[in-house]
């Protein structure tokens, strides 16, 4: 094959025209800038993926904080459930040990009784103090104390649960039985006696 210094270059074909000139590489500067291309290209791809890593650490501190939130209110969930299950077994227990101790102390109803007393009408004329027969006699020194002129009678009711009393006067009544006074200590705990056994 002739040299290509020595044939025209007209006369060649196109695969003898080629050069090895022809691939010379990319220029290693960017001319605007001055910065090497490479660099550029790395920088703009280090930024591309600081932004996408950010974007998903917004993301996963978004879902945590739902998660946090959400374990948050489960867990008070929680903790209410189970103060309402202490209060109710704490209320069983109570009304238990209320009922027991009347049983094995009778005169307990005495300050029930006094209690109920004190609440009456300076004024008040006429008491009925109507108690179970069997607290009747438990009561007796109370009725023998004055009550500011009023006449307090005494009477036996056996609808009247041991341990409470109700009262009658002109002016007003009051009613100490057990089953009232629970439903007002359940009541003051924002419960009510649905669940439970009449006293």
């Amino acid at each position: 094959m002739p040299s290509s210094d020595a044939v025209a270059r007209e006369r060649q074909s196109a695969w003898q025209r080629w050069e090895l000139a022809a691939l010379e590489p990319a220029p290693a500067h960017d001319a605007a800038t001055g910065t090497p291309l490479r660099e550029a290209l790395e920088a703009e791809a280090r930024a591309a993926g600081y932004a996408a890593g950010m974007a998903a650490a917004a993301s996963d501190r978004a879902r945590l904080t739902a998660l946090v939130a959400s374990l948050g209110e489960h867990a008070g969930r929680h903790q209410q459930a189970l103060c309402d299950e202490v209060l109710d077994l704490a209320l069983v227990l109570a009304r238990q040990l209320v009922g027991q101790a009347l049983e094995v102390r009778r005169e307990l109803v005495r300050p029930i009784v006094a209690a109920a007393l004190a609440q009456l009408p300076q004024a008040t004329q006429r008491i009925e103090l109507r108690l179970n027969p069997s607290d009747v006699v438990l009561v007796e020194p109370l009725v023998a104390e004055p009550h500011g002129g009023a006449r307090l009678a005494v009477v036996g009711d056996a609808l009247i649960a041991p341990g409470g009393c109700e009262i009658e006067t002109e002016q007003c009544s009051v009613d100490a039985t057990m089953p009232t006074r629970w439903r007002q200590l359940l009541a003051n705990l924002g419960r009510t006696d649905d669940w439970l056994e009449p006293l």
